[in-house]
């Protein structure tokens, strides 16, 4: 699939977004056999509609809600805010987060914000999909089937409908690359975002940020190694987003936390 086709399924996800995201969502669809065209039509209209066109990897909405959600499996104080919905399907709660955790062999429950980085939140959706069953039902183009069986209702069907349609007319442009997957992690030295984001106004002393700051050094950046996310480290980031067509927000959450380690050098 080419960065222009999974725009085209994702009315307004920025290129640089698009860019960094695809890859990450190949290999997780390879992964869990999301890969012959009516999967793959189902997977772009559902995902999409879930995410808001992967603009959305986090629940905007605090969690708080979710405290004290025994079917979620929140039994302890802060579960709600801790087990938020993150990744394309919003995983949520800490039993999802214990399970995923298991069969992917990640430390969700330790660290669950880690379900929101790209790397990580493509490969818990794609799993989550395949346990549920969705192969199957996208293999009978049912949309129906596969509302219900994500939103436990008929939420949103309208849209995951046209969403589909859209998705489906762009035919066999969205099969997947036929170039072996990339290989994992280590290649790119990537540390893990152990927070949602960080900017000048939060979480702006957190270990990432000198992290951050001394991979912006070594990509030919001018920015001082301090550990502080200031207002120095502010314009550099605004100018690396401008410069990878992403978001120029000064914020630097899992699209900029990854573009930082495999975008290019320019």
């Amino acid at each position: 699939m080419k960065t222009e086709t999974l725009m085209a399924a994702m009315p307004g996800l920025p290129r640089g977004t698009a860019a960094v995201y695809l890859g990450h969502m190949e290999q997780a669809m390879r992964e869990f056999n999301i890969t012959n065209v009516n999967r793959i039509w189902m997977w772009l209209a559902q995902v999409g509609h879930e995410s808001g066109s992967l603009r959305y990897m986090e629940e905007i909405a605090s969690g708080a809600a979710y405290e004290g959600r025994k079917d979620l499996g929140n039994t302890q104080r802060g579960d709600g805010v801790r087990f938020k919905g993150r990744g394309p399907i919003q995983i949520t709660g800490r039993y999802n987060y214990t399970e995923a955790g298991k069969a992917l062999n990640l430390p969700l429950v330790q660290q669950p914000q880690i379900a929101a980085q790209p790397q990580h939140a493509f490969r818990i959706s794609a799993w989550w999909w395949r346990k549920h069953g969705l192969n199957e039902i996208s293999d009978r183009d049912d949309v129906l089937g596969a509302t219900r069986r994500i939103n436990g209702g008929t939420r949103g069907l309208a849209d995951r409908q046209k969403r589909y349609n859209v998705a489906r007319g762009l035919g066999r442009a969205v099969l997947l690359d036929n170039a072996p997957p990339p290989a994992p992690a280590p290649a790119s030295g990537m540390p893990a975002l152990k927070v949602d984001y960080f900017s000048k106004d939060h979480n702006s002393r957190v270990p990432n940020v000198r992290e951050w700051q001394a991979k912006m050094s070594s990509r030919g950046w001018r920015i001082t190694i301090d550990g502080i996310f200031g207002t120095q480290s502010d314009g550099v980031c605004r100018a690396f987003q401008r410069e990878k067509r992403l978001a120029p927000d000064g914020k630097v959450g899992p699209v900029t936390w990854a573009a930082t380690w495999q975008a290019p050098v320019t």
